[in-house]
């Protein structure tokens, strides 16, 4: 990469970790905020919640198509706009205290504004970065998304413990700040398709690349695999083994502190090997992780699967978009990572939903089968990305082309 790639690329990383960092300030207590101060019962709440991740994936489907009909960075700064735009709307609707419905349907504004951003960014990389060095890029996305995230809830909690309506606002104004940052130090990437207009026939042609469908499939399985490691999770610790909040909390921050400190070194060591084959592993790491938390009594017990399940995010997160990149056409990788996304948020909403019938069901006639079953579908992803790596050429597989010639 050059010295003005690498710039670039550290001030996208710079952008990433600024936005994510000021929607960690607000949105994880949306839940607290409706059931707590607003007396919103948990059943209802999960169902608000779960409608703004559904707007979510439907602006990750809709941002892609942009991306390449305006330009990555067009979107990215309007995606940033809106959500800046629908946040401070919800800090004054807090504030005078709205009606739920209002507040929700705010969110719900905010949630798929905002996700324009999500395959934009993934778009820009593979337009600036060869097949080659796409995984250590999206690694570095990763890392700073996550240090962005152990340090944004926390002052968040402050934050909330003030005001709900200044949380929400302190948001907004670090969206502003992110967005002075992208128009200023991220450059322009061209649009893919300039001259093109809006087409649903196109968007729905996608369903005729056979791998790239399978590849959607595979990542709504493994990111509903994923799902499983806030809410099923704290509900398996709380009842099951005892765990305090705070207890369950520190989980959680191994799993942070430990994507921070291995993903670079992971996905520096994943360059070297086909992508297929290292997310294949990666799906057997996830299930020996969750099939161990099923059996396991304690914190530390705990802390070990989570730690797993961990290495196996670390080896799957990043080859991902990877793979979504290199089997893009140059014109259209605004549109697969649209859908890509949308794939992914779908699988990450439904597997919190599965993992709570799964605890309520099952886990209560035998502890450890939820996390069983959830362990067998990591398998049949990973088994499912290995038979797509045998239909990929070495360089959409994430090895340089000379690789492939040689």
């Amino acid at each position: 990469m050059t010295r003005t790639g690498r710039t670039a690329l550290r001030a996208l990383l710079l952008c990433q970790a600024v936005l994510v960092g000021g929607l960690t300030l607000s949105f994880p207590f949306l839940t607290l905020y409706l059931h707590e101060a607003r007396g919103v019962p948990m059943g209802r709440t999960g169902a608000a919640i779960g409608a703004t991740l559904v707007a979510a994936a439907l602006g990750q489907g809709l941002g892609g198509e942009l991306s390449d009909l305006l330009g990555c960075k067009r979107v990215m700064a309007g995606a940033v706009s809106g959500r800046a735009f629908f946040t401070a709307l919800i800090a004054w609707a807090v504030k005078d205290a709205w009606s739920v419905p209002a507040i929700v349907a705010l969110s719900a504004a905010a949630g798929f504004a905002g996700n324009f951003y999500g395959p934009a960014v993934r778009a820009w990389i593979a337009h600036e970065h060869p097949p080659g060095g796409r995984v250590r890029a999206y690694g570095l996305l990763r890392v700073a998304t996550n240090a962005a995230w152990a340090a944004g809830p926390a002052a968040g909690g402050l934050l909330a413990g003030f005001s709900y309506a200044f949380m929400f606002a302190a948001t907004a104004a670090v969206c502003v700040a992110g967005l002075v940052l992208l128009v200023w130090a991220v450059p322009r990437a061209p649009a893919a398709r300039a001259e093109a207009g809006w087409d649903w026939g196109a968007l729905a042609s996608l369903r005729r690349d056979r791998r790239f469908v399978e590849l959607c499939a595979l990542t709504a399985a493994i990111s509903c695999v994923m799902g499983q490691l806030v809410a099923p999770l704290s509900a398996h610790a709380s009842a099951h083994a005892g765990l305090s909040d705070s207890r369950i909390g520190l989980l959680f921050t191994v799993n942070g502190a430990l994507v921070v400190l291995l993903q670079h070194a992971a996905t520096r060591a994943a360059s070297r090997w086909r992508l297929s084959a290292v997310s294949a592993a990666g799906c057997l790491l996830y299930a020996a992780g969750y099939s161990w938390v099923g059996f396991a009594g304690g914190w530390g017990g705990l802390a070990a699967g989570v730690g797993v399940v961990t290495l196996g995010e670390v080896a799957v997160s990043p080859c991902l978009p990877a793979l979504t990149a290199n089997l893009a056409p140059e014109r259209e990788r605004g549109r697969y990572m649209g859908m890509f996304g949308l794939s992914w948020t779908l699988g990450n909403a439904l597997g919190p939903l599965l993992g709570g019938y799964g605890f309520q069901w099952a886990g209560t006639r035998f502890i450890p089968a939820p996390w069983l079953a959830v362990g067998a579908l990591a398998l049949a992803a990973g088994y499912g990305f290995k038979r797509l790596g045998r239909r990929l050429t070495a360089a959409e597989d994430g090895l340089e082309p000379r690789l492939e010639a040689a």
